[in-house]
């Protein structure tokens, strides 16, 4: 998960064009980005094992236009409709727009920021999180198929998130959140 962590938070333009257009400081952006990437990685991973052919979520990671973005975030951000797009696929990654709010409301106690500055971000950080997915299973998602690794896509996607294969996203989560706030 380290590797698809890093595409997102080594990449100072995503967060500095995020903060430009919620109004806040860069380096702020890139705390709450630093909180929210986890989790979004992680519920992109459960919702893959929960329901490996749910296609809308596996359409947008097959969708080259977000791993496209990560060479030119701030254009992305700039243009707009990222909202719209990023609606969708947080629907798919949460669940709901409750549980939405509920990372928004988890991550604000956390930062200090505004869950009302958080929930702003949430839409144009998930395109980011589903091209940082997209950009580190393209080698392999061609190779891949239903019948000849148990689980196609999902399972590779899911694979790559687990990344000490215990079938378990919390410990990879907080390794990489310790990793990243603590060294």
């Amino acid at each position: 998960m380290s590797g698809l962590m890093d595409i997102i938070m080594n990449n100072p333009a995503i967060a500095g064009s995020i903060a430009k257009q919620v109004g806040i400081d860069p380096s702020d952006a890139g705390s709450i980005i630093g909180k929210l990437a986890p989790i979004l990685m992680g519920t992109a991973k459960k919702n893959l094992q929960e329901n490996p052919h749910s296609g809308g979520l596996l359409d947008q990671i097959k969708n080259s236009q977000f791993s496209d973005m990560l060479s030119n975030p701030e254009e992305h951000v700039q243009r707009g409709g990222l909202e719209n797009i990023g609606n969708d696929i947080l629907g798919q990654l949460t669940g709901s727009k409750e549980n939405s709010r509920n990372v928004a409301k988890h991550v604000g106690e956390e930062t200090g920021m505004s869950a009302d500055i958080i929930k702003k971000m949430l839409p144009m950080l998930a395109p980011f999180i589903i091209g940082a997915i997209t950009k580190q299973a393209a080698p392999s998602m061609n190779s891949y198929s239903e019948e000849s690794h148990g689980g196609g896509l999902g399972g590779l996607i899911s694979g790559m998130i687990d990344q000490d294969h215990d079938g378990s996203m919390i410990d990879d989560i907080m390794g990489m959140a310790m990793k990243k706030f603590f060294s």
